[in-house]
């Protein structure tokens, strides 16, 4: 449960149903976590926590985090760029090859054709 005012959070460790708000009614405070302080102050009930564990509750992953126990984050997606320029330099490495494979066949079979007719020409 967050309080504290903006910009300065504090975190009350509470047991709660899982179906009110956030700061909402809570059944039991728990313990308390400052993140402010230096090392991080948190003070638990051990005991209690344990005995809601056996009754049932499901540590969150808030909570999990605090006592340095939550399963690793996957890392973020990278940031899409914006296309300001174009397409021209967001083309895909796999994509361009096989372009540029054509182009230079059309090209070769262009380039002979013309020198063929200017030899023509230059003959007549």
């Amino acid at each position: 449960m967050r309080i504290g005012a903006k910009q300065k959070p504090f975190y009350r460790v509470v047991a709660v149903d899982e179906r009110s708000k956030r700061s909402g009614a809570y059944i039991e405070l728990l313990g308390t976590y400052n993140p402010l302080t230096t090392p991080k102050e948190i003070k638990l009930k051990q005991d209690r926590i344990d005995h809601w564990v056996k009754q049932g509750a499901q540590l969150s992953t808030g909570f999990l985090r605090i006592i340095g126990k939550a399963p690793q984050r996957l890392p973020r997606k990278p940031k899409k760029e914006k296309q300001a320029t174009g397409n021209s330099e967001q083309v895909k490495p796999e994509e361009a090859k096989p372009e540029e494979k054509v182009e230079e066949a059309v090209v070769e079979e262009v380039k002979p054709e013309v020198v063929e007719e200017k030899k023509d020409e230059g003959s007549a």
